[in-house]
This record gives structure tokens, C-alpha cells and sequence, in this order.
């Protein structure tokens, strides 16, 4: 089922990066991850997704990780092909259900999966699609573009697609308004090459229910993601921000990155007029983790998940910033409980906590 769209008549104000428009009322809301959640999505991955079985193996064991832990909070629903139901039950806790799901291949269900969103007009959950396309072409399609509609067929809803493509790792929101992405990511040519800015933040009112979206650059063809907003800068609460430092060993074009953004966040407010409080967290140095030497590593602690009560975060071995991403998560949630899980595999292959998770609002 499409989702409508705004008429183009409707008036709006823009700046070059931010802005703040007045249109008829949204039909979805999408709710913060911090809101209530009645369980959590994960993928068991498959070995056409993952053709080595040494490496295989070490990502099931962290998607497995990972859900065992935010079982310890609420339910897991975990999504595998048929034949790997019973192999995935044995590495999860008993809060963990594994479904079969014939095209789950890829475990990035923050991007293959759907968005559940509200409905304004009657307060019910309701499926979005993003028209997963393979982080814009970049692998050929082998059925995860299936998930989202599979996923809400059994959850007995419809799919609602929006139009445009995109992934959830793209989307952020803080739940009162505003949304933050990288025009790397959603305003690249190969997902949306005839949709400019403007449009898009229409397409961003009517899905997800934002007044006003604030756009940082990004890097285009930096990782498989086309610099996904989700490993860089987060919402951990309305009004403020945790934003992604990387070391000085880094490459340029991500210090750039960094300090484009922490330029525009230090300056920018949100949707209701509050100026942003930007926090940071220090990245670990890549060279500190095993298997980045093959160039796909993404190890960001702000790559986490909030769920009921309690925050799951990455882990890397690296003890000074492992130690210090926990003190700093401690002052940014208070009251939550902060589990670290240990990564290497979902890192090395561009991904972390977030990317292989989806909350479902309760």
C-alpha cells in the first residue's frame, strides 16, 4: 500500500542545512527508542549473506549475544531461514523467540526490516517500508528486500511503503518533532535520485511524524552505507545529542565528518526551538582491533539500543575507550542499566548493536 504524500502547495521555510515547516497533521508518528517497547527484532544470519563460515560463525555468536542481552529486558523476536531455527534456539535464552523466515539472510534488520510506527488518526501500531534497495545497489538482491512486508504479515499488519528508499540506520528521531540524517545517505542518486530536500522532509512529516529535520553532510561511498546516521550522531534524549568522535588516527575525510558536524550540532536547536546539548564519546583506534586491517570497520559506541530500562552498548576490547564510552553512557542515561556487549565481527563487517536491531514500540 503507498503511503500519500503532502500536496507540493504546502508553504515551507528552509535553511541550507535545518528546517522547520508548518503542514497538515502527519499521518504517522514514529516514537523514539526510548519510548515503551513490546520487543525487539533481531536476524540470525545466513551463509549466503556471510560465505565464509569462520566469520559466519562469529557474527551469529554476536547477534546471539546481543539478543540474549536485551532479553534480560524485554522479548526478542529473532528472524532465521527455516533450516536454522534449531541451531539458533541452542545460542539464545529462553526470551528470545526464533522464527523461521525463508528470506532473512542478511542480519541488518535495522535496514532490511520495517518501522513501526503510530498511527495519528486511531493511535494503532502500523508497518512502514523503506524499499530496502542494498544500500543503494551495492549487492545483488537475494530476497531480504522480502523481510519488512514477511516480518508485518506475521505481526498482522500491512505494509505501508514510503516514497522514497532509504534504511532505518538512516533515520533518527527524537520523538517531539525532529530528525536528524545524512544527506549522503537519503539524498544519494542511488536510492533517490529525483527527490531533492524538500520533498524529502515532506516524506519525513507524513511517515514519521517531523516538524523539522537537520541535515549533516556525511560521506558518500565512505562505507557500504553511504555514512548511515546511526554510527555518527544519536538523540539520547529530546534536546540532546551524543555525537561520534573519531581518533587522531582516523582518516581525514572522517575528521572532517566529525567536525562539519560538531560545528553545524553546537549551533543548531530542534524542533521546538531548544538549543541542542552535544555530548560526544571517543572512538577506539582501529588499528587496536583485530580484523580492520580489511578496511570495512566501523566501531562506534554510539551504534547502541535502548530498550525497557535498560541501554545495550558495544564492547571492543579496547579497555581505555570501552571503559570510558561506559562512564559517559552512565551520565547520559541515568537510571537505565548499561549492558556492554563484546563485538568484532559486526564491526569489521560496518555494523554494530543498531544496525542488527529493530525496537517494536509498544
Amino acid at each position: 500500500m503507498p503511503l500519500d504524500t503532502p500536496k507540493p502547495s504546502q508553504s515551507y521555510s528552509s535553511s541550507s542545512h535545518a528546517s522547520q515547516k508548518t503542514y497538515p497533521n502527519a499521518r504517522y508518528v514514529m516514537p523514539p527508542e526510548w519510548a515503551p517497547h513490546s520487543r525487539t527484532m533481531t536476524v540470525w544470519p545466513d551463509f549466503s549473506s556471510i560465505p565464509d563460515h569462520a566469520f559466519l560463525n562469529a557474527a551469529r555468536q554476536e547477534v546471539s549475544a546481543i539478543a540474549t542481552a536485551i532479553a534480560r529486558f524485554e522479548p526478542v523476536t529473532m528472524y532465521t531461514r527455516p533450516e536454522n531455527v534449531e541451531a539458533a534456539q541452542a545460542t539464545v535464552s529462553r526470551n528470545v523467540s526464533v522464527v523461521g523466515l525463508e528470506e532473512a539472510r542478511q542480519l541488518w534488520v535495522r535496514d532490511t526490516g520495517p518501522i513501526v510506527v503510530k498511527d495519528v488518526s486511531t493511535s494503532r501500531s502500523a508497518g512502514l517500508g523503506l524499499n530496502f534497495n542494498y544500500w543503494g545497489a551495492k549487492l545483488p538482491r537475494e530476497g531480504d528486500e522480502f523481510v519488512a512486508e514477511r516480518i508485518l504479515s506475521g505481526m498482522d499488519l500491512s505494509l505501508h511503503s514510503c516514497p522514497f528508499q532509504a534504511e532505518g540506520g538512516a533515520i533518527e528521531v527524537d520523538g517531539e518533532g525532529t530528525l536528524l540524517a545524512t544527506e549522503s545517505s537519503i539524498l544519494n542518486t542511488n536510492r533517490n535520485p529525483d527527490v531533492n530536500k524538500q520533498q524529502m522532509e515532506r516524506h519525513f512529516h507524513n511517515a514519521f511524524g517531523v516538524r523539522k529535520t537537520i541535515w549533516l553532510p556525511g560521506v558518500k561511498g565512505y562505507d557500504m552505507t553511504d555514512y548511515h546516521i546511526d554510527a555518527f550522531v544519536r538523540f539520547i534524549k529530546p534536546g540532546a545529542v551524543i555525537l561520534s568522535k573519531p581518533p587522531g588516527s582516523a582518516e581525514q575525510v572522517t575528521q572532517d565528518a566529525y567536525e562539519e558536524a560538531k560545528y553545524m550540532l553546537d549551533r543548531e536547536s530542534d524542533a521546538v526551538g531548544r538549543q541542542l546539548q552535544v555530548f560526544e564519546v571517543n572512538e577506539p583506534d582501529l588499528g587496536d582491533i583485530p580484523g580492520s586491517e580489511f578496511g570495512e570497520t566501523v566501531a562506534s559506541y554510539v551504534n547502541y539500543l535502548v530498550v525497557n530500562g535498560g541501554l545495550i552498548i558495544p564492547r571492543f576490547g579496547v579497555a581505555s575507550t570501552d571503559e570510558d564510552a561506559l562512564a559517559t553512557f552512565r551520565k547520559c542515561f541515568p537510571g537505565r542499566e548499561i549492558v556492554q556487549v563484546h563485538l568484532n565481527a559486526l564491526p569489521n563487517m560496518g555494523g554494530g548493536i543498531h544496525c542488527a536491531t529493530q525496537q517494536v514500540p509498544a
